[in-house]
């Protein structure tokens, strides 16, 4: 069901006797909750912007909510009820100007007065100060503010705009009158935790999941100021949540997880100006919370949310959010950067204090051996005594045996000491507790090396994108707005439309849309179409979905195009292939072809082979580089368990705009390039994924024109030599890849007679 018809439903609901008594309970819920909110640690306007803002038939029961709640909150400030009543005073005398109710200052006005007026009255009694002056009328400008927003929103609920139809303004209002509700929620606690802002944590993820980079940013500012002016305590917030709003928007294409993950980092990175260690880690507890709880929301519940930030806003200075953009993700990604050495800094300098050592299981089997015996002075406080140098005797044969006798101790060591065998039984215990303990810190050293790695390579990703949008040069504004129209003209429910035009002057349309009818989305009709719109030849377009949202991207038409073909034989006739591979054009005029071997055959191997192929393919079309997808690929296989897992990763790009050709490989076998008749390989020494944590790609760059062909292989077609495939390719004229493929692939499994069989994979490209 669309917006237009949920808020259609909605109204009618509302509507006749049923609806007032509704609204009725609405406003004194309200009325209830606005009296908690409050600002400065003292201040709590808001009860009574709700009294002075809602229509006059309601006004009664928020009235009697606003002075419920400052009873019950322990408010008990008897100038919040003087001015309610006030506020009541001042409406019902009035009520009758119909010109004068229908402006939205004379609800902030009719608020302000009282606020300002009572707090005078009681400086009056108590005396007049500099600081309570400007404290009451500062506090008169926030309910006054309170009370125009909730007035505006009020006009909403009752009339008959749609959430799509809102002005910017409107919007603005709608957002800022749900803040103050947050704020009143924030003192209420689940455990340590405030619900409040949990709650603003959802609505942030909510808007940035769905209205993009502007979403995330108008709630992450609103909430984040609103809740800031709550406490001196919390003024950071401001700052952390506008951040977290911001990158959560970024990388909502990306999903509900890897969004919410991304808000709890950079909210904590924004958070480190805070001076209070403890509030800081409790709003970072808080954000967890709502990333975990956005993460598990219903796929599509909150699709009308999108309507709210795709309004038709003019002036926009998208340079100036694009150079801040930039700056941000360049600040981001120094920081993580930096985070990931100060860990291997410290880790480096705990390890020297904590790791366990030899010499520290004779110690604890001297202490526990020796506390209760009678001659410990003699032995290891007289000259004539043992000492820890005694026991190198013996470190051979428990580093080999993991165990000693009584009888191994030397000589000098059982004609001094009476509990030998004691001493054996000690030192065996706390070897096998050493044991563990070397183990525990070697697994413990692996993890902590892979999650350094990750800060870095998050970095590395922030960084990538950063130089991505600063290559962009041109967005164009206008025919954004054209191709917009004319996706809703092809039947989709357009979220946002980028045309951007990067420093080689080559345009790329890129458009979020709902996952609606599949059958609207006709690659070639919306090529034709967007082609028409743009004055430009584009390629077919990259549609990928995912979260109930899917991507379009259409890039220029290529000055090439790729054949492209695959042929494979399975060890052993089996079923799964330990070798995987995926080709792909990645909307932005790129042929992108990954190959991976995992180790050995059969089901581990196909597991690890398909992983790798699945995290790099997917992370590339996503938009990340080469290198930062092996990072998360490399990572991933050493995470995924307690088992050796490894895979090789083969890449080719193929630029299909200059013909530019990257090669990159991670142990990976060779490639063979016939190129203007003669023939190159492309080998180079390289590890595979999943060993260590650290890992790069060997890279190797060439330029193919019209008719040059690339082959990829796995190392299965490589058991009996490279030569003969030389020369078939050398040789190959006017056939198709797939036949080629076929050729190789066949006779690598006739010419195998050592009596093994290994999987093969051979994969054909041609320039044309």
């Amino acid at each position: 069901m669309n917006v237009t018809a949920i808020m259609s439903d909605g109204k009618k609901a509302l509507g006749g006797s049923t609806g007032k008594v509704l609204f009725h309970v609405l406003y004194f819920a309200f009325g209830v909750v606005s009296s908690n909110g409050t600002v400065f640690g003292e201040y709590s306007p808001f009860g009574i912007s709700a009294a002075a803002a809602v229509p006059f038939p309601n006004v009664i029961f928020s009235a009697a909510g606003s002075v419920f709640g400052y009873m019950i909150f322990g408010r008990r400030n008897f100038r919040y009820i003087a001015a309610i009543l006030a506020v009541l005073a001042i409406r019902w005398t009035l009520k009758d100007i119909k010109k004068l109710n229908g402006y939205f200052i004379y609800s902030a006005l009719v608020c302000a007065v009282p606020i300002f007026a009572t707090g005078m009255a009681v400086m009056s009694v108590s005396g007049f100060t500099a600081e309570r002056i400007f404290g009451y009328t500062l506090e008169a400008v926030l309910g006054g503010t309170g009370a125009y927003f909730i007035a505006r929103t009020a006009v909403i609920l009752h009339g008959t705009k749609t959430i799509g139809m809102l002005l910017p303004q409107e919007a603005v209002c709608l957002i800022m009158t749900g803040c103050i509700g947050i704020l009143a929620l924030s003192p209420f606690q689940i455990g340590s935790l405030s619900l409040g802002r949990m709650i603003a944590g959802i609505c942030i993820l909510i808007a940035a999941h769905y209205g993009g980079t502007a979403g995330g940013c108008i709630a992450g500012i609103a909430t984040g100021i609103v809740l800031g002016i709550a406490s001196e305590e919390y003024y950071f917030l401001g700052a952390a949540y506008a951040f977290g709003g911001l990158m959560a928007g970024l990388f909502a294409p990306a999903g509900n997880i890897v969004s919410a993950i991304i808000f709890v980092l950079s909210g904590g990175i924004a958070s480190l100006q805070a001076q209070g260690l403890r509030t800081v880690i409790q709003v970072l507890y808080e954000m967890a919370v709502s990333g975990a709880i956005f993460a598990i929301l219903p796929k599509n519940a909150f699709n009308f949310v999108t309507a709210v930030f795709s309004l038709n806003k003019t002036d926009r200075n998208y340079e100036g959010l694009r150079r801040s953009v930039i700056m941000r993700l360049d600040f981001a990604s120094k920081a993580l950067s930096g985070v990931s050495e100060d860990v291997e800094r410290v880790s480096e300098k705990l390890s020297k204090i904590v790791t366990p050592t030899l010499e520290s299981v004779y110690r604890k089997s001297v202490e526990s051996t020796c506390a209760r015996c009678g001659m410990k002075t003699f032995c290891w406080e007289h000259k004539n005594g043992l000492s820890l140098e005694d026991f190198e005797s013996v470190s051979d044969k428990l580093r080999k045996e993991g165990e000693i006798k009584a009888e191994d101790l030397g000589e000098n060591f059982r004609r001094v000491c009476c509990r030998t065998a004691e001493m054996s039984v000690s030192v065996n215990r706390f070897y096998k507790s050493y044991l563990s303990s070397e183990a525990a810190a070697k697994r413990v050293d692996e993890i902590r090396t892979v999650v350094a790695g990750q800060f870095c390579g998050l970095g590395e990703i922030l960084g990538e994108m950063a130089d991505e949008y600063e290559n962009y040069e041109v967005f164009d504004n206008t025919l954004a707005e054209n191709v917009l129209v004319k996706l809703k003209e092809l039947g989709m429910i357009p979220i946002d439309v980028s045309c951007r035009i990067d420093h080689m002057g080559r345009m790329t349309v890129e458009a979020e849309v709902f996952d609606g009818d599949r059958d609207k989305m006709k690659k070639l009709v919306i090529m034709k179409e967007i082609s028409k719109v743009c004055g430009r030849k584009f390629d077919m377009p990259n549609i990928t979905n995912a979260f109930g949202r899917c991507r379009i991207v259409l890039s220029e038409r290529t000055a090439f195009e790729v054949e492209i073909a695959a042929s494979q034989h399975i060890s052993r006739s089996g079923q799964l292939c330990g070798d995987n591979f995926s080709y792909f054009n990645d909307g932005m005029g790129r042929m992108i072809t990954v190959l991976s071997d995992g180790m050995g055959t059969g089901g581990r191997a196909a597991v690890d082979g398909g992983m790798a192929v699945s995290i790099m393919s997917k992370l590339v079309k996503a938009g990340l580089g080469f290198d930062c997808s092996l990072k998360v690929v490399n990572a991933a296989l050493m995470v995924k368990s307690e088992d050796e897992s490894l895979a090789t990763l083969d890449v080719v790009s193929v630029d299909l705009y200059n013909g530019e050709t990257d090669f990159f490989k991670a142990g990976a076998a060779v490639s063979f390039i016939k190129k203007s008749g003669k023939m190159y390989k492309v080998e180079t020494p390289s590890l595979p994924v999943g060993i260590l944590p650290d890992v790069e790609f060997t890279c190797t760059e060439d330029n193919l024109h019209s008719g040059d062909i690339v082959v990829m292989l796995s190392d299965g077609a490589l058991a009996t030599g490279d030569d003969w495939i030389e020369h078939i390719i050398s040789s190959w004229e006017n056939k198709t890849m797939q036949e080629l493929a076929d050729l190789i692939n066949d006779e690598a499994t006739s010419r195998r007679n050592d009596g093994h069989d290994d999987d093969i994979t051979v994969i054909a490209m041609k320039i044309a």
